[in-house]
């Protein structure tokens, strides 16, 4: 391919478009010592809003490519992401390996697009049993603990994602329940979270959130970012969203999506939750003060989530409709604020 310059930094940065599949295989067939390289193919299950990402079958094996957007706050964030990566690594944190180009670089750029080709794992997302929640718990817990003090991207740490619920967002995902069902009913639930998000917004007060430790976080634990075989922990992937910032937002996160999700029991709520973070706890002693916020944060994330998703999926997230969640996220709320206040006083 012709017109390869070198640029200041040394990355290869070639004067073309990453215009389609065929053009992504040859440009790896290009900067790669990787044998006979096969046209990449969708990874099929994933996302693909901010970055697409493909499959790539080679005589050294399959690997995933990904593609990015090329601008200088991109091309910081890789350089962050895969130094990470190889911290992690090198502390016996499982995680997808970043394949050098033949120079040594450890991705490609383009005129308006950055490659990176990284380890296939053959794997599946987490699936919820005692087992897993222990193996995540601890995972979650030991990245905290190994990546204390490596320097991070400058950012605002005292803020994040689940603060409180934005009002708005809320009052359409209400507005959605009210039309499948106006009475007294969804009415009492919508008394009930807001209730709760008052209470929320009080415990997660910013001049309250010098009391949250910070450091370098996941930014995005979920399940679909933990690749399993059976019960072993193969890879933590999805490092975009890795930052400075409290300790709290990435356990609420993982409490919100591997611990409540939809069930209303409290007795698997309760279970789930404390397995998890007895698992993180190995490596990590939460304070009284995240203890206490934990559960209303826990709260913030799921609704914002909720009330996120129901337009965007069609009016169903995870098979509910809104009037059906209303009643889902009052149960959930009123044992985490119940939770918290365990926490508080003791019991």
């Amino acid at each position: 391919m012709s017109g390869d310059r070198n640029d200041p930094e040394g990355m290869t940065v070639l004067s073309t478009q990453l215009t389609g599949l065929e053009i992504v295989g040859e440009i790896i067939r290009e900067h790669y010592d990787l044998g006979e390289v096969q046209t990449p193919r969708p990874l099929e299950g994933t996302h693909q809003r901010r970055h697409r990402k493909m499959v790539v079958e080679t005589s050294s094996g399959p690997f995933v490519a990904k593609t990015y957007k090329n601008d200088p706050i991109t091309i910081d964030a890789l350089y962050f992401q895969h130094n990470l990566s190889r911290h992690l690594d090198k502390n016996g944190l499982p995680v997808a390996r970043i394949q050098p180009t033949r120079d040594g670089h450890t991705f490609v750029v383009l005129d308006t697009w950055c490659l990176e080709l990284q380890e296939f794992i053959d794997g599946h997302c987490m699936f919820v049993n005692s087992v897993t929640l222990e193996v995540s718990g601890s995972a979650l817990g030991r990245f905290h603990q190994v990546c204390q003090g490596i320097p991070v991207p400058p950012r605002d740490t005292r803020k994040w994602r689940f603060s409180e619920v934005p009002q708005d967002t809320f009052e359409r995902f209400y507005a959605m329940a009210l039309q499948e069902r106006n009475d007294a009913i969804i009415k009492g639930h919508y008394e009930n979270l807001n209730l709760f998000l008052r209470q929320a917004s009080e415990a997660l007060d910013i001049d309250k959130r010098y009391a949250f430790e910070t450091g370098l976080i996941h930014g995005d634990w979920h399940g679909g970012n933990l690749l399993f075989q059976g019960d072993e922990l193969k890879a933590i992937i999805d490092l975009e969203f890795a930052g400075d910032g409290c300790y709290l937002e990435d356990i609420s996160y993982a409490v919100s999506n591997l611990c409540i999700r939809t069930t209303t029991s409290v007795e698997k709520m309760a279970f789930r939750t404390q397995t998890l973070l007895n698992a993180y706890e190995r490596h990590r002693t939460l304070s009284y003060a995240e203890r206490v916020a934990l559960y209303y944060a826990v709260g913030i994330k799921h609704i914002t989530t909720v009330s996120y998703q129901t337009p965007q999926q069609g009016g169903r997230v995870a098979g509910y409709t809104p009037a059906q969640w209303m009643a889902i996220l009052d149960i959930q709320t009123r044992w985490l604020a119940e939770q918290s206040s365990k926490a508080r006083w003791g019991g």
